[in-house]
């Protein structure tokens, strides 16, 4: 008795931290059936946990799991050092072809390691029985690959291979690895795939890797490319590119939003083969802010990426503070969710404080088997306080028809597609991107006329009735910031994606020719404002509870 009092008193002190702020509401109440699998299990397609191989063939670890969870990635048994053995046992190409295995064309050793699967199998079958969903984690990662597996003759004290040695080498293992998931009765399962892990951190303990690709290759990196390419043409070949994806996974995302980009944009360039970014967040309460977590969350999602949140934890002062912090981060990616950000899964990595690997720090959401701590139901008060309910009925509020016509459709404005000047009515100064820059993230402005190209915006239709705004500095469209739907949001110019956050109306205002522009991610309760009534030179552009006051009044003018 004296610990459930001490828990619910816990509870109630996390209660009380989360929701006192500037704004107090009341928090929703938490039904006493709710736990992770019929809540966050609800909304988004898998809530997992991370445990290791001999918990998955644990009958009873694995019946406890699959209470709150169902999707479950392994903690090591498939990196490759489980799967190639720390040291190299080898066969002759011909008993490897003989045996299924994948020999690339232009493999040209004549002898190749075995690859063991059996633990791999065991835990597809144990997943697939419990009716569980797997990721795969993980194929290439400077960490945990057996150095021999980089030298010749697949031996301890050979010398490094050539770069396209090591291309074969790489799409063999990759290739055998994949065909053989996909061919076992227990396969589909897995639904997605970590084909390349923390490159972007590789520098830090350099491998064979890097000793043979190069250790400054940036985000254009050919090796993780063609992982990539590797694993998705196995995809292909056993048609299920729409079933199973791909994804970079890597830590600190939040601080590397823009190399992240970059990375995932050259390796899906010329075709797509990486569908986003798993985002480990192994977090602390001191760092990263829900904040700066959620602009890099909203940043991905922006990209059209699908994101995954591949090992969460996160530490705390003590429990109090951690709860409030997880509070946080959930409000933070279930707010992301909400606003349509393509976030698929979302897994804990571990069970409990007492098997973590941070246990020092007791990052997680229960202190040992069975013994939930505040934070648990911190997690469950953010889901409930975002407005989602339990058990899967968690459609918007007001969702939108398949092809809506946006605001009120009597006074909407239609203009052709093309060129125009967008001069606003109040300073007689036009729309412009700050000092003629095409970059992505460049503030928008007002200006006198110029005819500069960032002063020049291509109005395009969209099938679902809205426009977009392409500027004439390149692929960038006028964009609000991190898509919110805040009054003084800014505007800017970023990579043109044709998302909600680029996306507006124009409506009737006052006098010939003479519209307000609205923007979708409001839909239309807030409208493009030059700020405070400016007419200088350099005003900012931003969103604004929709007056339709001058500020908010704009001409289009055609180029000619």
């Amino acid at each position: 008795m004296k610990r459930i009092l001490n828990s619910l008193l816990c509870f109630c002190m996390v209660v009380t931290a989360v929701l006192c702020g500037s704004n107090p509401v009341k928090a929703a109440s938490i039904p006493n059936n709710a736990n992770l699998l019929n809540t966050y299990g609800s909304v988004f397609d898998h809530v997992g946990t991370a445990i290791e191989a001999h918990e998955i063939l644990n009958p009873n670890k694995l019946n406890y799991a699959s209470k709150e969870y169902n999707s479950i990635t392994v903690g090591n048994e498939m990196k490759p050092d489980y799967i190639l053995g720390w040291q190299a046992n080898t066969m002759s190409v011909q008993q490897a072809k003989q045996m299924g295995y994948y020999i690339p064309s232009n493999y040209r050793e004549q002898t190749i390691p075995r690859l063991d699967f059996s633990t791999v199998d065991k835990m597809l079958k144990a997943c697939y029985d419990k009716g569980l969903k797997m990721r795969g984690h993980t194929f290439v990662w400077h960490s945990q690959t057996p150095d021999w597996f980089f030298r010749r003759g697949f031996t301890k004290y050979g010398n490094y291979v050539s770069q396209a040695e090591m291309d074969a080498r790489m799409e063999f293992y990759i290739k055998t690895y994949m065909n053989h998931v996909c061919q076992s009765k227990y396969g589909s399962i897995i639904y997605a795939w970590d084909v390349v892990n923390e490159y972007l951190h590789a520098n830090s303990a350099p491998s064979g890797w890097q000793k043979i690709y190069g250790s400054n290759l940036g985000s254009r990196a050919p090796f993780v490319k063609k992982a990539f390419q590797y694993a998705y043409e196995s995809l292909e070949y056993f048609k299920l590119t729409n079933k199973v994806h791909l994804f970079y996974n890597d830590y600190n995302t939040y601080m590397e939003v823009n190399d992240v980009i970059n990375l995932v944009d050259y390796v899906n360039s010329g075709k797509k083969v990486c569908a986003g970014v798993g985002m480990q967040s192994h977090l602390s309460s001191n760092y990263p802010s829900p904040a700066y977590y959620k602009q890099a969350l909203q940043a991905f999602c922006r990209k059209g990426y699908e994101v995954q949140i591949t090992e969460l934890d996160a530490g705390g002062k003590n429990d109090t503070d951690q709860a409030n912090y997880f509070y946080n981060i959930m409000k933070a990616i279930l707010d992301c969710k909400k606003a349509g950000g393509n976030i698929s899964a979302v897994v804990w990595w571990g069970l409990a404080d007492d098997t973590s690997w941070r246990r020092n720090e007791k990052p997680l959401l229960y202190s040992r088997d069975g013994v939930k701590k505040p934070s648990y139901n911190a997690v469950l008060q953010a889901f409930f306080d975002s407005g989602y309910k339990m058990g899967g009925n968690n459609q918007p509020s007001n969702p939108q028809p398949s092809n809506p016509q946006p605001g009120n459709s009597k006074g909407n404005v239609r203009l052709s597609d093309g060129w125009y000047y967008i001069k606003n009515v109040n300073s007689q100064k036009y729309l412009q991107v700050a000092g003629n820059r095409g970059a992505a993230g460049t503030n928008v402005e007002i200006g006198h006329g110029t005819g500069v190209q960032g002063q020049k915006w291509y109005l395009q239709n969209t099938s679902d009735g809205y426009i977009t705004l392409k500027s004439g500095l390149g692929n960038f469209m006028l964009d609000l910031a991190y898509g919110k739907n805040e009054n003084g949001t800014n505007l800017q110019i970023y990579n043109a994606m044709g998302h909600d956050a680029q996306k507006f109306y124009l409506q009737k205002a006052n006098g010939n020719n003479v519209v307000t522009i609205a923007t979708k991610v409001s839909n239309g309760s807030k409208s493009v404002d030059v700020y405070n009534f400016g007419k200088n030179d350099g005003t900012n552009v931003c969103q604004w509870s929709t007056s339709g006051n001058v500020n908010q009044q704009f001409i289009f003018e055609p180029v000619r």
